[in-house]
């Protein structure tokens, strides 16, 4: 008995085109560029630690050794901080050659942080801007040509290697300019502000929201000037840090109260000596403690857990502000009756 031939292959096709394509996952959505009326979180409480991290420079071996000193990451390069928050306070690049790596060190951990129920508060420093904005003074010829493979067509004949992946990478559509253009320049954290230069009063904004609004401005085209460039803006100004104690600390206190806050932490002023530093009674914090080994590698992080303010260096842990205890409660006056003797 003859079998029937078997039924032409290509009748199967449409039948199978469909199932595949059901079990094909659909591809991940491209992220909008960032817009400059996009909410950026600025404000967080609740937070039991926060790690506060100063100016890396373009040294990611330094950036990683400092997350190791804090207990934010493990041998093998991963988030171990649980819920804390890390704040890296700006000028990751320029100056050193790594600094693509170190921007993708932070963008990984930010997702693993999260994950963890942490954070990973990477602010805007002065050189994020510049570098946004084309000027490229303090970018090496080695860290320029590591962008080079971020070029959106052939390189521009007669300009340095990388010249054109780097405009690319950091422009509103590019990789690291998509990414810094969504961090605020100012965070509070409980009762902390954390910004990369120092909140001057002249500031125009009263609440956080406008004041990273104002710095963003310059970051989106067709908006008046901001305060990324400003030299009194929070990523260059150094009043604090510089400015006689009487009158920055008056202004400090102004600035403190309109935020909401009672102490500010700061980079961008380098202190040479390695330590971090405090003034105005601990209100005012400095933490570029030269962290790049272009500025000597002093490694130092600054902790703020449980009221405390500590500087953490390979050496040990520096208590620096302690919380002053509630004073204790007076007892209600005695009266003796005449004839007896007090005990």
């Amino acid at each position: 008995m003859s079998c029937p031939p078997p039924a032409p292959r290509r009748l199967l096709v449409p039948l199978l085109v469909p199932l595949l394509l059901a079990a094909t996952p659909p591809a991940p959505a491209t992220p909008a560029p960032p817009r400059l009326d996009d909410a950026v979180p600025d404000t967080f409480s609740g937070v039991e630690r926060v790690v506060a991290v100063g100016d890396v420079h373009g040294d990611v071996d330094a950036l990683k050794e400092v997350l190791r000193l804090a207990g934010l990451l493990d041998d093998k390069g991963h988030w171990s901080g649980g819920k804390a928050h890390l704040v890296q306070t700006g000028d990751i690049p320029d100056r050193g050659e790594k600094t693509r790596e170190a921007f993708e060190l932070l963008m990984r951990l930010e997702g693993e942080a999260q994950a963890a129920g942490g954070r990973v508060h990477a602010l805007l420093g002065n050189h994020e801007v510049m570098n946004m904005l084309g000027d490229l003074r303090y970018v090496s010829p080695g860290e320029l040509a590591s962008f080079a493979d971020q070029a959106t067509g052939p390189e521009t004949s007669g300009s340095p290697r990388g010249f054109d992946g780097h405009r690319a990478a950091y422009g509103p559509t590019g990789r690291y300019g998509q990414w810094l253009r969504r961090h605020p320049a100012v965070v509070r954290i409980d009762d902390t502000l954390f910004v990369h230069g120092g909140v001057s009063p002249e500031v125009p904004a009263k609440t956080l929201a406008e004041l990273n609004r104002w710095v963003r401005q310059d970051l989106f085209p067709g908006n008046p000037p901001g305060g990324a460039a400003n030299p009194q803006g929070p990523l260059w100004f150094r009043g604090y840090a510089l400015g006689e104690e009487q009158g920055a600390g008056l202004a400090l206190d102004e600035v403190l109260k309109r935020f909401g806050a009672k102490r500010m932490v700061m980079g961008h002023t380098t202190d040479r000596d390695g330590k971090v530093r405090t003034r105005f009674g601990g209100k005012a914090v400095f933490i570029d403690t030269g962290l790049s080994t272009g500025y000597g590698r002093h490694l130092a992080a600054l902790e703020l857990r449980g009221g405390k303010v500590t500087a953490l260096y390979r050496e040990g842990r520096v208590e620096l502000v302690t919380p002053v205890p509630p004073p204790l409660p007076i007892a209600p006056k005695q009266t003796v009756p005449r004839g007896q003797v007090s005990p």
